[in-house]
């Protein structure tokens, strides 16, 4: 099979942050089948493959990367209803991830509402197990479709093979990074019940539904108020030059906690009474933190760099904590430095690492 591989391609352009180097090769994946292929040409070139999606939850180091980069461009859809009009949905890899929520949506069907609004593709939502308002990808996904470029071979792995956790997946484990999603197949229901379980403290979802004077929303209206929401916080695409909640939340036991919880009460009083609730006690006794809340107790948060910048080219979005926005002619290596400075200042006043969500590729 031929292969009309690109060379030296800034890869800036293909990410949300716009930063980032150039890859030394770079494809445009359109059929799977060119997969096995593509493998045998990176084994000859010597360099590792990165897949990319809507490049919205990537920093990409700057110079050259000596990577074959496949823009993940697989299309497609096949849908399968059966007698109880439970939908079994299989979607292409590289589908945009909010246009097949929205066409959800548009058919009455329960499971993916309140991931509304994400950027990015099909592909990423199960390596990363994206979440969101209460709900995580991987409770509507019945299996995944990979090609395993150690064994050339299509493989489809259960969703107890993905092992979802709290935004993570076997995906970014040493046993599943040599998979490549090519698909992702979801099982979704009608007229279900929708999920209003997810408590914030500014209560927007619900603050939003009672201004519109709705008791029973529908998906459609779950939807629309957390488009609405994520458009209040700057999270939809195209608001800033954002990769979106950089960070994860934080989970620590419970001890560890009694040690935060004694901090903030000493110091940070004010943020406490302005955020709460920013933490949630698990099923497992341990606890969750929300990292915007401890940035906010540092000199690194919203106020202060969301209209100051880092080096003049960092800092953070006016309306959301989490998300690390970019100017023009900010480099990977500003941003990287930035977060450091973020992890080091949460470090020294609660004795926290948190850690980021998005993937760094160097």
């Amino acid at each position: 099979m031929a292969l009309t591989v690109e060379k030296n391609v800034s890869l800036a352009q293909y990410t949300t942050l716009h930063v980032g180097g150039v890859a030394d090769y770079f494809y445009r994946l359109t059929d799977e089948g060119e997969l096995p292929a593509l493998v045998h040409f990176a084994k000859e070139k010597k360099v590792p493959i990165t897949v990319l999606g809507g490049g919205s939850n990537v920093l990409i180091a700057d110079g050259q990367l000596a990577r074959l980069v496949l823009k993940n461009e697989l299309r497609g859809k096949k849908v399968e209803v059966d007698a109880n009009g439970v939908v079994q949905y299989t979607v292409a890899a590289g589908e945009a991830w909010d246009d097949f929520v929205l066409e959800t949506v548009e058919k009455g069907l329960t499971g993916l509402e309140n991931l509304s609004g994400i950027p990015g593709t099909i592909g990423a939502a199960p390596i990363q197990n994206i979440n969101a308002y209460g709900a995580e990808v991987g409770a509507a996904i019945a299996s995944v479709r990979v090609f395993d470029t150690e064994t050339m071979t299509f493989r489809e792995l259960t969703k107890e093979a993905c092992q979802f956790a709290y935004r993570e997946s076997v995906f970014k484990t040493s046993a599943g990074a040599h998979c490549i999603v090519t698909a992702v197949t979801f099982i979704l229901t009608p007229a279900g019940t929708t999920d209003l379980s997810y408590r914030s403290a500014s209560q927007s979802i619900q603050k939003y539904l009672q201004e519109q004077h709705i008791t029973t929303p529908s998906v459609s209206d779950i939807r629309n108020a957390i488009l609405h929401v994520r458009g209040n916080i700057g999270m939809l695409r195209g608001q800033y030059c954002s990769a979106g909640s950089f960070f994860k939340n934080t989970i620590i036991s419970a001890t560890d906690f009694t040690h935060v919880e004694a901090i903030v009460e000493t110091r940070f009083l004010e943020q406490h009474k302005k955020f709460s609730p920013w933490y949630w006690a698990l099923p497992d006794g341990r606890v969750k933190i929300s990292t915007a809340f401890l940035m906010e107790c540092t000199p690194y948060n919203k106020h202060t760099y969301g209209k100051n910048r880092w080096r003049g080219v960092v800092g953070l979005s006016p309306l959301h904590s989490l998300s690390i926005v970019t100017e023009v002619g900010a480099t990977a290596n500003d941003v990287d430095a930035f977060v450091q400075e973020i992890i080091f200042s949460v470090k020294n006043i609660f004795s926290l690492t948190i850690e980021t969500e998005v993937n760094f590729i160097s």
